[in-house]
């Protein structure tokens, strides 16, 4: 197998354990929550799978729309590039979770935004005249859930990114990776 073909088939990884969970979830009524008596008590590991299916419905397009963003991006690219991308992947998927962030509370979330671009020109002043009734708490609690969902990405994402270099290390050592013409291996 291709170092670039490894790379690609990788990022399948959380696609993989989406299905594992969502079929975990389903075979334990995770999702029925208003059921008065659970048909067992929910441990660590089913509690995580069920949160982890469920925040499927936000992490799931936006990194699907980074999947295909990576795969058309890495066209033509060295081994080397395409695995740096690979390995910086959570951290854009990171960086991606402010637009859900900022869809849940679109007033707070512009003014979050005002406040960001005043306070890097040094204007923070003019806020209590251009707003009266600004609440800095308020919108500060979208750049709290924007934090909260990064850095879940960034844990999960690099568990992912870990278990994959784990993969790649052992083919490696087996030799089964072949070399590529035309491109640069590792």
């Amino acid at each position: 197998m291709k170092r670039r073909i490894f790379y690609h088939l990788s990022l399948s990884l959380p696609y993989i354990s989406l299905g594992i969970g969502g079929a975990f979830t389903y075979f334990t009524n995770g999702l029925d929550v208003f059921n008065e008596v659970p048909p067992f008590s929910l441990n660590v590991l089913a509690g995580m799978m069920i949160f982890f299916t469920v925040s499927a419905i936000i992490w799931g397009p936006l990194y699907t729309w980074m999947v295909i963003a990576m795969l058309f991006w890495g066209r033509g690219k060295t081994t080397d590039t395409i695995r740096r991308m690979y390995i910086l992947s959570p951290l854009l998927l990171a960086c991606s979770m402010g637009l859900p962030a900022l869809l849940v509370g679109v007033p707070d979330s512009g003014l979050f935004i005002l406040w960001g671009f005043l306070h890097m020109n040094h204007l923070d002043f003019v806020i209590p005249f251009l707003f009266k009734n600004y609440d800095q708490e308020q919108s500060l609690s979208i750049g709290l859930a924007w934090a909260f969902m990064a850095a879940i990405c960034v844990v999960i994402g690099y568990t992912f990114v870990g278990i994959a270099l784990l993969i790649e290390r052992t083919l490696e050592k087996q030799n089964l990776f072949k070399l590529e013409e035309g491109m640069d291996g590792l």
